[in-house]
């Protein structure tokens, strides 16, 4: 099936060729377990050995991911991203070549808690702008985001934030740039409510990344409070 047994290119280079054009065309998509060694030496009439070789060498440009017992797997989206320098989540799926995608499921005005008064420095008994979105790489859920504005962006009720960027909209739409401020990564494990959004297990583990925003002044605009799944996480200084 395709393979040159009279080529010059060895037969484990062709076939890893050939499973990684698979991937690209959709034969094989992401989370998908693809078959066997075995079945793979049938299908190509090539050795175990051969297919052992090139499913090694996949599995090493992160394309293959290979769980003991279970089998070989296509590599889920893993997006790489730092926690020290400020980048938009639609930011960093467009620099790795992912679709980047939102799901709103909360954007409403609440009562500010304390955290918020102390975080956002505003004053008791004050408002804040609570948006809930749920991020997505190349369709697969990989983050909640929640976000506490200040009053200042009340305004943002009346759009619409789903697959947009929440910082373009401010940027383009009302001229407003936004940085980061300092992050704070810990280990949380997922509620029923959040394992729902991300589709996995309750209690799984999640990376918490907690940080502040800030306006060109040095205003303290909100902070988010980012559940990730860990896998599908590669976090750097």
């Amino acid at each position: 099936m395709g393979l040159d047994n009279q080529g010059s290119q060895p037969l484990y280079k062709q076939l890893e060729e050939k499973i990684i054009q698979d991937i690209e065309n959709g034969i094989y998509r992401k989370g998908q377990k693809i078959p066997t060694e075995k079945e793979l030496s049938q299908m190509y009439d090539v050795s175990r050995i051969t297919v052992r070789k090139a499913l090694e060498e996949i599995t090493k440009q992160g394309i293959l991911e290979r769980h003991a017992g279970k089998g070989t797997y296509v590599a889920s989206v893993k997006l790489q991203r730092s926690i020290a320098t400020f980048m938009s989540f639609t930011e960093c799926c467009e620099a790795q070549g992912l679709k980047p995608g939102a799901r709103m499921i909360k954007n409403v005005i609440e009562d500010a808690t304390a955290e918020d008064c102390d975080l956002l420095e505003i004053e008791p008994e004050s408002k804040v702008l609570a948006i809930d979105r749920i991020r997505y790489a190349d369709g697969v859920p990989v983050s909640l985001e929640q976000g506490r504005f200040t009053e200042d962006y009340f305004y943002l009720l009346q759009e619409n934030l789903n697959d947009c960027s929440l910082f373009q909209i401010l940027r383009e739409k009302y001229g407003i740039t936004l940085v980061g401020g300092k992050n704070v990564l810990e280990l949380a494990y997922a509620s029923f409510e959040v394992s729902r959004y991300l589709q996995i297990p309750s209690r799984s583990p999640l990376l918490l990344m907690s940080g502040l925003i800030m306006d060109g002044n040095g205003k303290n605009v909100f902070y988010s409070k980012q559940y990730i799944v860990g896998d599908k996480f590669k976090l750097y200084l």
